[in-house]
């Protein structure tokens, strides 16, 4: 499936979801260069992670511990006491220093760790060994035990946003390949597109279409108990004037469903019930007479264009091939989306 995406489409999608990548700081970066999605992202890890240590890593104050000749923070009396410390004139003790050796540094450092064990381009490779000089005196961490979901982004450290989330695909990468030993890099594959594709959707209507656009936005249930039901979010959902079109991206190796007993292709069922649910239960507000739903796929082998009109809404489902000129791929998704809002 993944193989089906130029890479040049890829790095296309990533601009458009991450604002970050329109900077100066990624002008230097030749996307021609980069023969898969793995060089891609070292790439962009390199010229973000570049311009970090131009400017400075990040710093903040780390808790200490050690034993000194000179009293510095707090005296950690037991421990001195257990170590014979005051009997050779010094104290254990504890205090802050303002130090670079913080999470987001040591993300970074065994990230690159990570890469530049791997059949990476020479060029990309060596920029990679370069970059590691820097966190030398970062401490290297397990991988497994972060908890990215935990990261807070603010003012001071947003420049690590972007750059973490990358850094997230190739852990997750790299957990996979040691867990059952995986020689390919397939996952990052699967990891980056799907959710790559659904961020390029909505970034690409809010940035095109006159309209207000959100992603995630919540579905209440039209239910009186909520209790045990699960939780409804939106991909993307633009309202205009009278229609709210709501978008639900999938990211598979294949668009339809075949019947074991017959030739028939359907519709993926669990596709089909999910954006029936989120359109059923989406409230009508303002001038909004109509609610519609979307299933809208990469298209991997021939172009899907489907319409239903299903207990009163219409359902569209849809394929985008990303294999043609981006400059196609922009003009074709204005196209779905002006003939799913005129569709009466």
């Amino acid at each position: 499936m993944s193989s089906s995406v130029p890479i040049k489409n890829v790095y296309n999608m990533l601009v458009y979801a991450f604002e970050v990548l329109n900077s100066k700081e990624y002008e230097r970066l030749n996307k021609e260069d980069c023969d898969d999605i793995y060089n891609l992202l070292s790439s962009l890890l390199i010229c973000g992670t570049g311009s970090l240590i131009k400017r400075g890593l990040l710093k903040n104050y780390v808790s200490q511990t050690e034993e000194l000749t000179a009293i510095r923070g707090r005296v950690d009396i037991g421990t001195s006491v257990s170590r014979l410390s005051f009997q050779n004139a010094k104290a254990v003790c504890n205090f802050d220093e303002f130090s670079t050796n913080i999470l987001f540094n040591q993300v970074l450092k065994m990230t690159f760790i990570y890469l530049s064990r791997k059949p990476l381009q020479r060029n990309i490779k060596r920029d990679v060994s370069k970059l590691l000089l820097h966190f030398h005196e970062i401490d290297n961490i397990n991988i497994s035990a972060i908890k990215w979901d935990s990261f807070t982004f603010n003012r001071i450290n947003a420049h690590y946003d972007t750059l973490l989330y990358f850094c997230r695909l190739v852990c997750e990468d790299a957990i996979a390949n040691q867990n059952i030993g995986r020689k390919n890099f397939r996952t990052i594959e699967e990891n980056l597109l799907p959710k790559l594709f659904e961020r390029f959707i909505f970034e690409f209507y809010k940035k095109h279409l006159p309209y207000p656009v959100s992603a995630g936005r919540q579905i209440k249930w039209k239910s009186d108990d909520t209790d045990m039901l699960p939780k409804m979010k939106s991909d993307t959902m633009i309202l205009s004037d009278k229609t709210k079109l709501i978008i639900d991206t999938k990211f598979y190796s294949k668009t339809l469903q075949s019947n074991r007993f017959s030739d028939n292709q359907t519709v993926i069922s669990s596709h089909l019930y999910q954006i029936f649910a989120y359109v059923k239960n989406e409230k009508v507000i303002g001038a909004v007479n109509d609610v519609k739903g979307m299933l809208l796929y990469p298209q991997v082998d021939i172009p899907v264009k489907k319409s239903y009109r299903i207990d009163g809404n219409f359902f569209y489902i849809q394929t985008i091939d990303l294999n043609q000129e981006f400059e196609c791929i922009k003009s074709e998704l204005l196209a779905i989306y002006e003939n799913a809002k005129l569709c009466e």
